[in-house]
């Protein structure tokens, strides 16, 4: 940490301010799954692991949340979007900002920097190459106004990935960075359900090898590379059918046209957003999981198929070299060549194979991404940017 950080943070630590009612306090735009993608269960899981320790959480958000039945644990409070964004800062021991380019950011920062209290910003990806080059033209402007200040004003800035430590210190050279990836929560899935019973609803994947897409249908998800390279391989796997379980934003149409145009329509399914028991039902019918995506945070759904022992192809975007390094899915380059190779590698293995491949992810994520571990990360850094305890380890840069 440089030394400008050290006087931020010492600054921050000696003013006087009211006693904190709200404990930890994380501002986000809002918990709607369908609009607000995996940021929700991100920040859903992150506040859980929390609460579990025994700390005191608040999340508070400008808009409406559409929790889609998830029930929230005793003790994690949800105030929005009446809740006024001063009184949450002003309770808040330290705040947690989601989000770049949005509103609570903006007043979040503005406000803590007021009531004097440590913040620390997760930005989800928003600061990727590829995020920063879509409507480029605006966040630079944008960057150079307000997002670089309250960037480089923070207490502590926080990475879910390795790759985002570097487009984080691109926008924020001095200020500490946290390392701490997402995590999952191993029980949901264990015992999925019987592929029987989305076969039920959707007869045409009776006997198909079912190769999931999970998450939100955005052109930066890579759909389109996906759609090259089913065309790629469908003729030599007949059997192969993909499922989309996510909102559609954008992407839906270009990509049925696209395999519409080589008579291959019938191959995809698409579910809109899943949810609850519904998903579970979509992660017990799959074979194999897809993530192709040009930008990325930290993908939740990759972590949630390899709980689930799903073989999974991801791309190099979504920040994820150790699922590589311990050989427990195959990872290309977010390119038709890539994703079109990758596929073709996980059909040509068989079914031993591929259960070998996802039994090492599995493990990966029990060793090293449960939302145990990350809770505990997570409440080191906020006491010590709150000024009770030590510099932690995942404090990297």
């Amino acid at each position: 940490m440089s030394v400008d950080a050290d006087k931020t943070l010492d600054r921050v630590r000696s003013r006087p301010r009211a006693a904190a009612s709200l404990g930890w306090v994380h501002l986000c735009n809002g918990l709607d799954p369908r609009r607000d993608g995996g940021m929700v269960p991100s920040i859903l899981g992150m506040t859980r692991a929390l609460v579990a320790r025994g700390e005191r959480v608040t999340i508070a958000t400008p808009t409406e949340s559409r929790l889609d039945g998830v029930e929230l644990p005793s003790g994690l409070r949800l105030h929005g979007p009446e809740f006024a964004m001063s009184h949450a800062v002003a309770g808040a021991e330290a705040l947690h900002i989601h989000g770049l380019w949005q509103l609570q950011t903006r007043r979040g920062c503005r406000l803590s920097a007021r009531r004097r209290v440590p913040y620390m910003i997760s930005a989800h990806g928003m600061a990727d190459p590829w995020a920063l080059a879509h409507k480029r033209l605006k966040k630079k402007l944008y960057t150079a106004l307000i997002e670089a200040n309250n960037l480089r004003a923070a207490t502590c800035l926080h990475a879910l990935a390795r790759p985002e430590i570097e487009h984080l210190r691109a926008l924020a050279p001095d200020a500490p960075i946290a390392l701490i990836p997402n995590g999952v929560e191993l029980a949901p899935f264990e015992r999925l359900p019987d592929r029987s019973r989305f076969e039920r609803d959707h007869p045409e994947h009776a006997g198909a090898f079912t190769l999931l897409f999970f998450g939100r249908l955005h052109l930066k998800k890579g759909l389109d590379l996906l759609g090259e390279a089913l065309i790629a391989t469908c003729r030599d796997h007949p059997r192969l059918r993909l499922v989309l379980a996510g909102g559609d934003e954008g992407a839906l149409a270009p990509l049925l046209a696209q395999l519409s145009a080589h008579g291959l329509r019938d191959r995809a399914t698409a579910l809109g957003h899943v949810s609850g028991e519904r998903a579970r039902e979509v992660w017990g019918a799959a074979d194999a999981f897809v993530l192709p995506s040009r930008s990325e945070g930290f993908s939740m759904s990759v972590l949630e198929a390899l709980a689930a022992r799903r073989p999974a192809l991801i791309t190099t975007a979504c920040n994820f070299p150790e699922l590589d390094a311990a050989r427990g899915g195959i990872v290309v380059e977010p390119s038709v060549a890539g994703v079109t190779r990758g596929l073709r590698a996980l059909l040509e293995r068989n079914d031993a194979e591929r259960a070998e491949l996802a039994e090492r992810g599995r493990r990966l994520v029990e060793r090293d991404y449960t939302w145990d571990r990350q809770g505990e990360r997570l409440a080191e850094v906020y006491r010590w940017m709150a000024g009770g305890g030590p510099k932690p380890d995942s404090i990297v840069s």
